[in-house]
């Protein structure tokens, strides 16, 4: 969109990047290298600080003024060039499609604190389309010669101001009036060419052709710093081919180089807070490559993550959204290369040579995605699809497997945050993702045995009556309690069913399955044989493994309640925990228990 009348130049030093001797080009990449912190501390320390900023890429500018505070970044301020300035704002200053004005008001008056230079550099360096975007949403201008705009009447608006006499200025955000104010006055004192034109373009630009154009400006640039949009990124999701999922050729590793001091590989080694930083799979891979093949796939990674960004439609201008990014990243790219390369990190460093970073991505995406397309499985045509509210009986560490694996893209569960929300990550090593192919595994088997084997009905909820009992609702119930209450109930009379014991059958079970303070061994074994053999059908050795595990968990949670009661007194149910339990006499038979 041409706007008229053309912008006059702001008469201001240039801070342009100039040609970096081969020795400053070295230097400045070692300090990028670095965490943001240190990166700030090196470039205040070095004398030719004024030279080095100003050829930083933009985005790796404004990614330490956002990891370190834009209030502590004031040597890389003072020394930013236009086009650092502008990237620094259109990563912050909008959501999504719309211009986020506080976001905006708030990093300019950050750099006006700074050196109001910096705001009057932004500007100069800013296209006409983001300027008046800004202003529009910040104030209506009217003069004589110029009709009044109808949409003032429709607008809240505060008191008007003038500074010359000819404009009158309504500002339409009473809490960002001051920086209006001292904008427009800076303006009107130094450059009057410029106000002039910002005035007399404020009161014929329409409002939301200037912000649609100034969006599409906006991507344009995001484009060239390395963000892709949205539509891009998600190819970044592409499931990997068969051929591409199992290893066909594999390029010898070149030595280190000789005396080479190792680079470091900030960001690829990102493990999850709770492990240390070496437990990545990854970063044993990459510590063996030379250190010009590490700085290549630092950048490919860098590269990586800002395509995970834009698919994942994450902000850029929140550091928190970056680094979830790059976690995804470079954790997806870590189990790549564990499952090509079976967990041999000498292999994985030839993989990180003979294979791309967004291949590798790929490759762990697909094997991470076989979870959710299990958890789908079961909710779709497994035991969930006929027991709807069998997810409620599933144990805590279970349901929080089946629930982060049938995410979009499946996580693992890392505890709650502080409102008490699950928080998510992603899953980092192949052990992690066995162990929810393994979660996945034990309730298709426990489902098919709770629903076949025993005949848990659908409407369980609705068809089995829990008055009288503990717990008292389906709500509290997992499916651990109805295989203990389900042997309870066999030991006791013979017959394996869901059927609430009372204390007559409490006691009976204490003294034909305890002994010596603990479960009996051989009771122990003849339990787990007796329920796997109520799996329907020839079910395979991977099903009974799974579900024999459980079940020894199951078993132990009984031996801590019941193995310590004495048999020869009478036992009060209401004490007893981990099954279902009678503890009121039923005034009419029990419901028809669930067929054996």
């Amino acid at each position: 969109m041409e706007l008229e009348p053309r912008r006059p130049a702001l008469p201001l030093p240039s801070r342009a990047a100039g040609e970096l001797a081969p020795e400053q080009r070295r230097r400045l990449e070692a300090v990028l290298a670095l965490p943001p912190r240190r990166r700030l501390d090196a470039l205040m320390d070095a004398p030719d600080v004024a030279q080095l900023v100003p050829a930083i890429l933009p985005d790796d500018f404004a990614a330490t003024l956002l990891d370190v505070g834009l209030g502590d970044g004031d040597v890389l301020l003072a020394h930013a060039a236009g086009e650092q300035l502008v990237h620094l704002v259109d990563v912050t200053a909008w959501a999504g499609d719309e211009l986020d004005l506080a976001a905006t008001v708030e990093t300019l008056d950050l750099l006006r604190e700074s050196d109001p230079e910096l705001a009057l550099r932004w500007f100069r360096s800013a296209d006409d389309s983001a300027v008046l975007a800004l202003f529009a949403r910040l104030c209506v201008v009217t003069s004589d010669d110029v009709p009044v705009p109808g949409k003032i009447e429709d607008l809240e608006v505060d008191e008007p101001f003038s500074l010359d006499g000819a404009f009158l200025i309504w500002p339409r955000d009473s809490e960002r009036v001051g920086f209006l104010r001292w904008f427009l006055t800076l303006l009107f004192e130094e450059h009057q060419e410029t106000y002039l034109w910002i005035c007399r373009s404020l009161q014929w630009v329409l409002e939301s052709d200037v912000e649609e154009d100034a969006f599409i400006r906006r991507q344009a640039r995001l484009v060239e710093n390395g963000f892709p949009r949205p539509e891009e990124g998600a190819e970044v999701f592409r499931p990997a081919s068969p051929e591409r999922m199992v290893v066909s050729r594999v390029v010898a590793r070149p030595p280190a180089a000789p005396g080479a001091d190792p680079v470091e590989p900030a960001a690829i080694t990102v493990a999850p807070a709770e492990l240390p930083e070496a437990a990545l799979f990854a970063a044993r891979c990459i510590e063996r490559l030379a250190p010009e093949a590490q700085a290549g796939l630092r950048a490919a990674v860098g590269r990586l993550w800002r395509l995970v960004l834009a698919a994942e439609l994450l902000h850029p201008g929140k550091p928190e959204d970056r680094a979830a990014a790059l976690r995804l990243a470079t954790r997806t790219v870590s189990i790549g290369l564990e499952h090509l390369s079976g967990g041999d990190p000498d292999l994985g460093a030839s993989l990180c040579l003979a294979r791309t970073a967004l291949d590798l991505f790929q490759v762990g995406h697909t094997v991470v995605l076989q979870l959710q397309r299990r958890a789908t499985a079961l909710r779709r045509t497994g035991w969930l699809s006929r027991v709807p509210a069998g997810v409620g009986l599933l144990e805590p560490p279970l349901r929080q497997a089946y629930e982060a694996c049938r995410l979009p893209r499946p996580r693992r569960f890392a505890g709650v945050d502080e409102e008490g929300k699950p928080r998510m990550e992603p899953l980092a090593t192949m052990a992690e993702v066995e162990d929810a192919r393994r979660a996945l595994e034990t309730i298709d088997a426990l489902g098919r045995l709770l629903v076949d084997g025993l005949g848990l009905p659908a409407d369980l909820a609705e068809s089995i009556d829990l008055s009288g009992c503990l717990p008292e609702s389906w709500t509290e119930v997992t499916a651990g309690d109805i295989l203990r209450t389900a042997l309870v109930h066999g030991a006791a009379t013979g017959a394996v069913a869901f059927v609430p014991p009372d204390a007559g059958e409490l006691r009976s079970f204490v003294r034909q399955a305890v002994a010596s303070g603990t479960l009996r061994e051989t009771f122990r074994g003849e339990a787990i044989d007796l329920l796997l053999s109520r799996l329907p059908g020839p079910a395979a050795a991977v099903d009974r493994a799974v579900l024999a595990s459980y079940l020894a968990g199951v078993l132990d949670r009984l031996a801590e309640e019941l193995a310590g009661v004495d048999a020869s007194r009478s036992i009060d149910p209401r004490f007893v925990g981990g099954l279902v339990r009678r503890v009121i006499a039923a005034e009419k038979p029990h419901r028809k228990p669930i067929r054996t």
